[in-house]
């Protein structure tokens, strides 16, 4: 949302919509939800269709629908996937900023590119997209650990980075139509 291994597609995949597998050095976290203005910016309920994509495919497809419950889309249907609690934030030009929600587990950050009408590419805000200064500010120099955000302003800095960057793997999402 850099060239992901599978592994951090699937992080994307996950962040986006949102919840997440496994934590992995490299992408920016928070012990609790620091973004906070929210709002259903997807729809009251949503369906979303999730692919990961690697090697020039999208692979390893997963629907979940959503609710607008308490300030966050709560998952509804229960496929199996591990995606959790998000919400999703205006951010720039054409891109949000999906923020993972899981209970006891750090907060989590990605991007959902829009690429047209219901279609988003999903990548996760990567610490190694933001220059050595800001790295060392924010982050610390251990790098095993990742790097640990605690304001509104390092996130929008973190994915300002990340944004700026070309992405062409992480995960995609479609908004299905209600039936």
């Amino acid at each position: 949302m850099t060239g992901f291994l599978p592994n951090r597609a699937l992080l994307a995949l996950a962040v986006v919509a949102l919840a997440s597998f496994a934590l992995l050095a490299g992408c920016i976290d928070s012990t609790a939800p620091i973004l906070s203005d929210a709002h259903p910016l997807l729809g009251e309920r949503v369906r979303l269709q999730f692919y990961v994509l690697h090697d020039g495919a999208a692979d390893e497809p997963a629907a979940e629908t959503f609710a607008w419950q308490g300030g966050r889309y709560v998952r509804i249907s229960d496929n199996g996937t591990g995606i959790a609690d998000f919400t999703l934030h205006d951010f720039e030009g054409a891109d949000l900023i999906v923020q993972s929600i899981r209970p006891g587990l750090p907060t989590e950050y990605a991007i959902a590119r829009k690429l047209a009408d219901g279609t988003y590419l999903l990548f996760a805000v990567d610490e190694g997209d933001a220059d050595e200064a800001m790295r060392n500010n924010t982050c610390g120099t251990d790098f095993r650990v990742g790097c640990r955000v605690t304001t509104r302003e390092e996130v929008l800095a973190f994915a300002r980075a990340t944004a700026a960057k070309p992405h062409s793997t992480g995960g995609l999402a479609l908004l299905m139509a209600a039936h």
